[in-house]
């Protein structure tokens, strides 16, 4: 029989968080879950410490450290393995609460089982934490200015949603998770938000990289040209988009100044 939910674990070189996202599975109170780890041939020690805990999971483990495309290419590697209904995906920096899955599952089986369930995570900086919420209204209006809506490691995606619709989009770096929930939403697919926090994310992701915010606006207006028609609409996002990496850059380039003053 087939576990409930598939959680999909794409690593290159992190002995220093692995375990802690493993243990976090360990300790799950919903056990009907098979854990797929999917390595890109890491040169540390990450796949000694991976090779530690491959008999603790009952409800199957798999292993595969091979060269990879990107972390989209990965992780479809992971989904065309998966066998669960339900399929979760979780950074080697992050870790699930011990109910995160037994949450989830409550509300699963009160939906038509082709439902997007997603919620809210803690995201942990240097410094300070910060619950990062989500909403129907909040997801709605990004999506439709085709932006990033949901909190993606605390989003449970149905097999079957990939197999109607399609995996992650290599053809984007860092926005292919956008680009798949707007291509779920197109397709009229139902979304529930679970409002409590679901996971810790710790700072250190692609998409939080200060050097890749120009990529990432490169891949917002790929997002635009796929899906949005409006030619004034188009460009009117474009512009905010513009308009919002020249914001961030610039106070990120204050605090950094700022910084290095207190440094001084």
């Amino acid at each position: 029989m087939n576990p409930v939910f598939s959680i999909i674990t794409v690593v290159y070189n992190n002995e220093e968080t692995i375990e802690r996202t493993i243990e976090s599975l360990l300790n799950q109170e919903f056990k009907d879950f098979e854990y797929i780890i999917i390595d890109g041939k890491s040169t540390d020690t990450t796949n000694e410490i991976i090779d530690k805990y491959k008999d603790q999971f009952a409800g199957g483990f798999t292993h595969i450290s091979e060269p990879d495309n990107g972390i989209y290419d990965a992780m479809n590697k992971g989904i065309t393995l998966a066998k669960g209904e339900l399929i979760g995906l979780l950074n080697a920096d992050d870790y699930y609460y011990s109910d995160t899955l037994l949450n989830v599952h409550n509300v699963f089986v009160n939906t038509d089982r082709k439902t997007v369930l997603t919620g809210e995570l803690i995201f942990k900086g240097e410094k300070k934490e910060l619950l990062l919420k989500t909403s129907r209204e909040r997801f709605v209006k990004k999506t439709k200015r085709y932006m990033n809506g949901l909190r993606h490691p605390a989003t449970f995606v149905p097999k079957l949603i990939y197999d109607d619709l399609g995996y992650f989009d290599t053809n984007y770096k860092i926005a292919a998770d956008a680009e798949l929930m707007i291509r779920i939403y197109k397709a009229d697919y139902q979304f529930e938000f679970i409002n409590k926090p679901l996971l810790v994310m710790t700072d250190g992701g692609a998409s939080n990289s200060k050097g890749l915010y120009p990529q990432l606006m490169k891949e917002n207006r790929m997002l635009l040209g796929t899906y949005c028609s409006n030619p004034v609409l188009r460009i009117y996002y474009i512009m905010l988009a513009q308009i919002r990496l020249a914001t961030k850059e610039l106070f990120s380039g204050i605090i950094y100044t700022i910084r290095k003053l207190e440094n001084t």
